[in-house]
């Protein structure tokens, strides 16, 4: 019954979403010029019209309003410039090849200006490639007026639906946020057994890390960017403020102190607390589930009883004397645990205050447009940028001759041997090629498998069906989950994209079947030549790349230590720099896990650096975490005075990552050097701390006295661990890079 339940609510979702809607806005854009056309018998003009819609709705990505609307006028001026370009070369052959190897090399540079370019540039490729097919006796001068003029249509239409649902995007990336949280819960209470296999968990968790960045990263952009160019509402206040938390709650679950000697150790002697600790995060995580329904599926929020309830049930047992079957530390770690998960739980009270206190105006300070530009990833768009890529240490470069040459190819199969509609070979080929030859294998099988459903489909329907009628709505119905489906389910794309295209020619010829069988071959063609270039013309393997994403991420978190060493030394409010240091930490280990990811898809013979990348890898993100751990620590507890021991730690820890880099770069920098003598004393000093606040405890009875002395005491053993922990793992870190040839 959950499982019909979930069906019947996810399918609801779906039809109500955000993506069906733009399908169904992009289909009308289509749809409509072809029906006008048709009636007053200049179709060829409602053609134009319809491709200048599919060339610049790629471009059409939401976010600031400004950048939209430039990134969908630059791609109208490359779709225009493409079909001009392509259309008068092709009367001759080798000026063609010529006219498209530059084209297509040329603006596949662009793509070092970001995720928006990368999708005008797709509008310049799109067009060039659809200059072969032949869809008309009109002048090309003329046809590509039209599809200007349809790109500007799909411009005006696509800007009303905005207009009409404005917040739904932003609020449609909250509810994701909210559920990754949860999910990111759910691996965080599943590490609590030894019985689960840690390794693949943690996997999955910098795998997730990578899909949150880019979800905060999107959200900084519609939220901050908005609020900087025209003020603040009261919506978009309480966004902000929801925001904020779930940036502060990712920190709090990252920095949620796992020893997981002393969470195995506990579990032997007392399996129940762990359990219990584990019931709570998995609470936690429905809530969070909760909270992506509300704005998703614009649910009612409400409050958990279930959290409150086990939340309750830990406090009562570490009230009890627990601490007489557990040792000292072990206690004392439980309790630490049991603040973090106190803090994540005020974090999402905090939430659920603010959605529900909707009409209310919260509070929030307005910053400067300076100060808001800080937490905006900035893109270089100058001209020195492009020509640094002119080079083939540049992937970019690579990419795009990679790409060009392809286009060649593509073009001279299509003229040698006569291929019937040679531009689906083109057009598979701009689709699937990507940078990395990992992401180019997957979408070439999601490709052609998606084409062999769609064309068994086809076929089964035709045999059966031979209404005009019927082809043009389910040619229609296609289209629209066709363009719903392609961020999320390419499979399923691919599959309504053939079907689409199989109905549309059901209404202009008879031998619907050779379409389908050329539609399946032309695709294999264009994904044998993707993979296969990918793979022998100027490969980008990770091995070689991957260097510079390491020396970023160390340099992040060192950034970060610094933040939190000030911040410790000086207390008072939280600073900008920190949250941007934060950030930036948390964004360059999304990086480098990405690395990871696209390294694993590799060949195996490719995979040079793998291990070491590995280790990298699982160290920055751990090193991360435990400053995460720190940070969070001092932020939400009164602490005392920074000892010498912790600045000796710092001075330790800081030294081993510069050693790192300077290693990884294969640079021969000296090293102020650093006493181990200071270090000893440091670690000598802090145990020495511990077991006099200890003793000092056990002899005092007044309890405010001992309340006190008990916060000192956290403070010292959380702080200790932690600097040994992060001193460790930079260790860690520069052995590895000391012992390999990095």
């Amino acid at each position: 019954m959950n499982n019909l339940e979930n069906i019947k609510k996810n399918t609801l979702r779906y039809i109500t979403g955000l993506d069906f809607a733009k399908g169904y806005v992009l289909a009308l854009a289509m749809v409509l010029p072809l029906y006008i056309t048709n009636i007053f018998d200049i179709l060829d003009i409602g053609i134009a019209m319809t491709l200048g819609v599919l060339m610049v709705a790629p471009s059409d990505v939401p976010g600031n309003l400004k950048h939209r609307l430039l990134g969908m006028l630059s791609a109208i001026v490359l779709g225009v410039l493409g079909t001009l370009l392509g259309g008068y070369s092709q009367e001759i052959f080798w000026l063609n090849l010529i006219v498209v190897f530059v084209f297509v090399f040329t603006i596949s540079l662009l793509a070092v200006y970001g995720f928006r370019a990368s999708l005008v540039i797709f509008t310049g490729l799109i067009a060039i490639v659809l200059s072969y097919a032949n869809f008309g006796d009109i002048a090309i001068w003329l046809h590509t007026v039209y599809i200007a003029l349809g790109s500007l249509w799909y411009i005006l239409l696509s800007s009303l639906f905005l207009y009409l649902r404005p917040n739904k995007h932003t609020e449609l990336l909250l509810g994701e946020t909210a559920q990754l949280t949860g999910d990111f819960l759910i691996l965080r209470g599943k590490l609590l057994f030894k019985e689960n296999n840690r390794e693949l968990l943690q996997d999955q968790q910098l795998k997730l890390q990578v899909s949150m960045n880019e979800k905060h990263e999107d959200l900084r952009e519609a939220l901050l960017s908005s609020r900087k160019a025209s003020g603040v509402s009261n919506s978009s206040r309480r966004k902000l403020l929801i925001f904020i938390d779930l940036v502060d709650l990712l920190e709090l679950i990252m920095a949620h102190p796992i020893n997981y000697k002393y969470i195995d150790e506990i579990g032997e002697k007392e399996p129940s607390i762990i359990a219990k600790y584990q019931e709570l995060i998995f609470e936690m995580s429905k809530q969070m589930f909760h909270i992506s329904e509300v704005f998703i599926d614009n649910t009612k929020v409400s409050s958990s009883l279930n959290m409150s309830k086990s939340f309750k049930e830990i406090e009562a047992l570490l009230m009890e004397e627990k601490s007489a079957v557990l040792d000292e530390p072990q206690f004392l770690f439980l309790q630490n645990i049991f603040d973090f998960e106190l803090k994540q739980i005020e974090k999402i009270n905090s939430i659920e205050r603010v959605l529900k206190n909707i009409n209310k105006r919260n509070k929030l300070k307005i910053q400067s447009k300076e100060e808001i530009q800080q937490f905006l990833t900035p893109i270089d768009y100058s001209f020195r940028n492009l020509t640094q890529q002119l080079s083939l240490s540049s992937p970019t470069f690579r990419h795009a001759l990679r790409l060009a040459f392809l286009m060649v190819i593509g073009v001279f199969i299509g003229h040698y041997f006569q291929v019937q509609n040679a531009y689906w070979i083109l057009l598979t080929l701009i689709v699937i090629l990507r940078p990395s030859y990992g992401l180019t294998k997957e979408r070439s099988k999601k490709r052609i498998l998606g084409t062999f459903i769609g064309g068994a489909v086809a076929f089964i329907i035709v045999l059966f069906v031979q209404s005009q009628l019927v082809f043009m709505i389910l040619g229609i119905v296609c289209l629209i989950l066709a363009f719903s489906m392609i961020q999320k389910n390419y499979v399923g794309a691919a599959a309504f994209i053939t079907l689409n295209v199989v109905f549309i020619y059901a209404l202009m010829q008879p031998n619907i079947l050779d379409v389908i069988q050329y539609r399946v071959i032309d695709t294999i063609i264009g994904s044998g030549l993707a993979f296969f270039g990918n793979f022998i013309l100027w490969p980008s393997w990770e091995s070689s790349f991957y260097k510079n994403n390491v020396v970023d991420a160390l340099q992040a978190n060192i950034n970060y230590l610094k933040e939190i060493d000030r911040f410790y030394q000086k207390k008072g409010n939280l600073p900008n720099s920190y949250k941007v240091a934060r950030k930036k930490a948390f964004i360059a280990m999304g990086n480098l896990s990405e690395t990871f990811q696209r390294m694993a898809q590799e060949p195996k013979s490719k995979r040079k650096s793998y291990r070491r990348l590995y280790e990298y890898n699982a160290l920055n993100y751990t090193f991360l975490s435990s400053l995460a751990s720190l940070g969070t620590f001092i932020r939400n507890n009164t602490t005392t005075q920074a000892s010498n021991a912790f600045d000796t730690y710092m001075e330790h820890i800081e030294a081993n990552l510069y050693e790192c880099i300077y290693k990884i770069e294969k640079k021969n920098v000296e090293m102020h050097p650093v006493s181990k003598e200071d270090l000893k004393r440091a670690s000598t000093f802090l145990e020495n701390e511990t077991i006099r606040l200890n003793l000092q405890y056990l002899q005092k009875e007044n309890p405010e006295q001992q309340e006190k002395l008990q916060a000192h005491r956290k403070e010292v053993q959380l702080i200790s661990e932690q600097l040994k922990w992060l001193y460790e793992i930079s260790l860690n870190l520069k052995n590895v890079a000391k012992s390999r040839k990095v």
